[in-house]
């Protein structure tokens, strides 16, 4: 699936929820069954929300509120996607960035990757600490396939 914005609003970095209405932000995700089954119902929720109208804080509140409730599934040890489109655009001057492997891996900590940042090119967590973390892992970029 390709993600919009809307991912970006329970982020934990004011810059990344600002990317939450850029148009231009498309980002091919192909998640594997764990992923299928918890983080594309996340998704699926922060997609309706932000096409009615909502801003990151609303955004954020209702999937808090959704995970306190039980309507969204409980993160599981971990879940496996990856994004290799040379199309990928990820705003905030990063466009098409390094075809990349995400490990979902709640709770984990950018400090414990030393505390990378995305212009590195070395593994970072994204979401840092929180139940949505993710670790994007860059691969070569010879990798990224780019649409016909």
């Amino acid at each position: 699936m390709v993600l919009r914005g809307w991912a970006a609003a329970i982020s934990t970095t004011a810059a990344e929820r600002d990317r939450v209405y850029d148009a231009q932000l498309r980002a091919p995700h192909c998640f594997d069954s764990v992923a299928s089954r918890t983080v594309l119902s996340l998704q699926e929720l922060q997609t309706k929300l932000g096409m009615e109208g909502k801003g990151p804080d609303q955004i954020a509140e209702a999937v808090q509120a959704a995970y306190a409730k039980g309507e969204l599934p409980k993160m599981e040890a971990g879940a496996f996607a990856y994004m290799f489109s040379a199309d990928q655009n990820l705003g905030l001057g990063l466009g098409a960035w390094h075809p990349h492997m995400m490990v979902y891996a709640p709770h984990y900590e950018n400090s414990m990757l030393g505390g990378n940042k995305p212009v590195s090119g070395l593994p970072l967590v994204g979401n840092s600490g929180t139940r949505f973390a993710v670790t994007v892992i860059p691969v070569d970029d010879r990798l990224a396939v780019k649409a016909k």
